[in-house]
Parts: C-alpha cells; sequence; structure tokens
C-alpha cells in the first residue's frame, strides 16, 4: 500500500503535535512554516498544561468589563477600536457566545480536552526521553480583594464538579503553600490538577525528535496561493516551490482566516496579542505557577528564569510590542508581589505572540466541508499550548479514519457558516 502524504501548515504546537501522530502511524509528513520555527506563539507562552481552564473567553460579564478595560491603556483585555467587518463579526458572535448555557456547554468540551491533552504530553514525553522541566504540584490564582476570591470560589465548584483537585485558601494557607514569594493578598484558589513546563525547550526537542523519525520541515517558507480543484486541494504554491498531498492540515494559528479566505471558507477568527518576559534571576522565585487574577498576568518559574505573561490585545496580526501595555503587566507584578521593584524590570526582553481567538472560546478541530482533503486545528485561545497534542491526535485520527478521541458539534471547524 502505497504511503499517505500530509503537508502540515504551521510549526507551533498544534503542527507538531499533529505531525507527530501522523508519523507515528507510518504517514510522510512535511511541515511548512513560514518563520524559522523557533519564536512562534507555542514558545513565549506561560507553559501551563491546564485542566482547571474550563471557562471560555466568552463568558458572561467578559463584555462589560472589556468596554471598562477599553479605557485603560495599561489594562489586561483590549480590543483596538477599527471599522473592520471581520472583527465587527467577530465580536457580534461573541456577545452571542457569551451566555450562561454556552458557557456551561463549553466546559465540558473544554474538560474532555485539556484532561487528554495533559495525558498526551505526559506520555510523549515519557516515550521520547523529552526533558522540559514538567511538573505538576498545580497552580495558584492569587487574589488581591475579597470580591475576586468569592468569584473564584465559583471556579472552585465548577472545576470539582468535573473531578478535577481545587480548594479556597486563606491568606496564611496561600504562605504556607508558597513561602517563596510575599503576596499582597486577601486569599487563593488551587488547583492542584495542572501542570506546567518550559514551553521553549520542550518545542526545541519535540522538533529534534520528530527530524529523528523522518518528518520533514520546510521553514522560511511563505504559503502564496492554494490550489484546489473539485472540492479537493490539489498543491500549495509557496515561495520555496510548490508542494503537494493527499491530506493537508491548517494549523497556522492567527493567520489561519487569512490563508481560508483564498478558499472561500469563513473561520470567525481574531489575534489576541499577549506578552512575556523572562527573568534569569528574580529577586524571588515562586515555588508554584500563579495567576494574579485581578492583573490577569501570569507568572511560572521555569527552568531559565521567572517568566511573566500577560494582556490580551485584540489588534490585529501586527507584533509590534505596546509599551504601555508591557508596564501594565509589570504594575500588576508590583502590587501583588510587593518584593519586586521597578529596577527589576530595568532590562527585560519582551516577546510577543498572537492567539488565535475564535467568537466562543472553543478551537476549530476537523475537516472542512467545502474540501475533503483539508483539515484545520486553530483557535485555541490561551489554550494553545495545552491542547496541542490533543488537537493533532484529533486530526490524525480523522485523517487515518481511526476512533475518535473526542466528537462534538461544539469543535466543527464551519459551525458559523
Amino acid at each position: 500500500m502505497e504511503t499517505k502524504k500530509v503537508i502540515v501548515i504551521g510549526a507551533g504546537i498544534v503542527g507538531l503535535s499533529t505531525a507527530y501522530f501522523l508519523r507515528k502511524q507510518g504517514v510522510e509528513v512535511t511541515v511548512i512554516d513560514n518563520t524559522d520555527g523557533s519564536s512562534n506563539c507555542s514558545t513565549g507562552n506561560a507553559g501551563y498544561v491546564s485542566p482547571s481552564h474550563l471557562i471560555p473567553l466568552a463568558s458572561p460579564g467578559i463584555i462589560s468589563q472589556g468596554l471598562k478595560w477599553m479605557l485603560n491603556s495599561e489594562s489586561p483585555f483590549y480590543i483596538k477600536p477599527r471599522l473592520n467587518r471581520d472583527l465587527i463579526k467577530w465580536g457580534l458572535l461573541f456577545k452571542k457566545s457569551a451566555t450562561p448555557s454556552k458557557v456551561d456547554a463549553a466546559a465540558k468540551v473544554l474538560y474532555d480536552l485539556t484532561v487528554q491533552s495533559q495525558s498526551l504530553y505526559e506520555k510523549i514525553m515519557e516515550e521520547e526521553g523529552i526533558e522540559a522541566g514538567y511538573k505538576k504540584p498545580g497552580l495558584l490564582m492569587i487574589c488581591k480583594t475579597e470580591s475576586a476570591l468569592h468569584h473564584e470560589i465559583e471556579l472552585v465548584e465548577l472545576a470539582k464538579s468535573f473531578g478535577l483537585e481545587a480548594e479556597v485558601l486563606s491568606r496564611t494557607e496561600t504562605e504556607t503553600m508558597e513561602p517563596n514569594v510575599q503576596y499582597n493578598m486577601a486569599g487563593s484558589v488551587y488547583f492542584g490538577c495542572d501542570a506546567w513546563m518550559t514551553p521553549n525547550v520542550f518545542m526545541r526537542e519535540f522538533k529534534q525528535k520528530l527530524e529523528q523519525i523522518g518528518v520533514k520541515f520546510q521553514y522560511n517558507t511563505q504559503l502564496d496561493r492554494i490550489i484546489h480543484k473539485a472540492g479537493k486541494i490539489d498543491k500549495i504554491i509557496t515561495s520555496q516551490g510548490e508542494f503537494s498531498a493527499d491530506e493537508y492540515v491548517l494549523a497556522a494559528g492567527s493567520w489561519s482566516p487569512i490563508l481560508m479566505k483564498q478558499l472561500k471558507v469563513d473561520i470567525p477568527l481574531q489575534a489576541g496579542k499577549g506578552y512575556s518576559f523572562t527573568l534569569p534571576t528574580p529577586v524571588a522565585m515562586p515555588k508554584l505557577p500563579s495567576i494574579l487574577v485581578e492583573g490577569r498576568v501570569a507568572t511560572t518559574p521555569m527552568m531559565h528564569g521567572l517568566r511573566i505573561a500577560g494582556t490580551m490585545e485584540i489588534a490585529g496580526t501586527g507584533l509590534n510590542i505596546n509599551e504601555r501595555r508591557v508596564q501594565g503587566i509589570i504594575k500588576s507584578v508590583k502590587e501583588f508581589m510587593p518584593q519586586f521593584e521597578e529596577q527589576d524590570f530595568s532590562q527585560i526582553e519582551t516577546w510577543a505572540g498572537l492567539r488565535p481567538c475564535t467568537p466562543d472560546g472553543l478551537p476549530y478541530i476537523g475537516r472542512t466541508k467545502k474540501y475533503k482533503n483539508l483539515l484545520v486545528g486553530t483557535g485555541h485561545a490561551m489554550l494553545g499550548f495545552t491542547l496541542g497534542p490533543i488537537t493533532g491526535q484529533m486530526l490524525s485520527e480523522k485523517i487515518l479514519n481511526h476512533k475518535p478521541s473526542i466528537v462534538s458539534p461544539l469543535l466543527e471547524v464551519e459551525r458559523f457558516a
């Protein structure tokens, strides 16, 4: 039997995971990316693998809160006002999705995705001998105010309803669990189900393993045109020549809808820019990763320092760095962690990445209806790194006609058509 050929467009965690599961089944895989693969959204993130993240971005209250935040240039969430048809459509769909019933339905899907993906990470690292500082002692949600703590209690009950380890901690209990950092807080929520690692190290090691097992990489290759015939993708035209395969997987993150427009397939999606920087020798190194709730800032103790990440800026696909928003992250850290002073951030190098955000907070995973040999895996928002392995496995299952790990109409690619 002739070996099936698959082209994966995008060398982030979704693309690499798809290539991994396909290659393990003997498929000939080529991964194409328009960068050198060293600095995509899968490398500079907070490194969380978090089953606790059950609430999608489109949730009740986020719209009114978002409108307030838009008036503050240092706020954690910002939508740049502009007359853009795609943004307006996305916003209307976002509002329609932000209802309690739809959030409950989304939470069930996110639970299945995150729990299975965490198990897949552990299996991949064990079988392939990847060492990326993976740890699973949990995550803290640090709340500066009682009102924020009260709101997080609702998430604790939701997590417990799915059987996840979660509990509310007093200030004293939090200090006992996290003795290395002095937090300005009312208390915290502890999710014992969460894990983390150093994502850039994992991505580097994972790519090396893929190369060793025969996955081909075509970096610095710009995709110019997608040629189709009779309801199938025929070939792709790139800056490095033509490529053809039996199946095509689009895992290009925030750039996916731009490519899909060539094919007249509408997948509403907006790029949510986030920033991070790493302090190699922080004044205090926490034992556990934490989210500073009111500031929406993530702090993660990694192999090479303390990574601090934050903001959600919906302003197009540009990677320019808005220093005001970086200052907003720093301000939150200093307010929550008074051991840190302005001078601790004087030498930071800020990284920016784009999170692909769907209107309902759920990713697009599966085949397109219009083109029978085109699959899509994108739209994971803040959960891209968490959900990479399960997305890759689900896409490989569809290509190989294997029994699906997860089936849900809420993940269909053309659900908003």
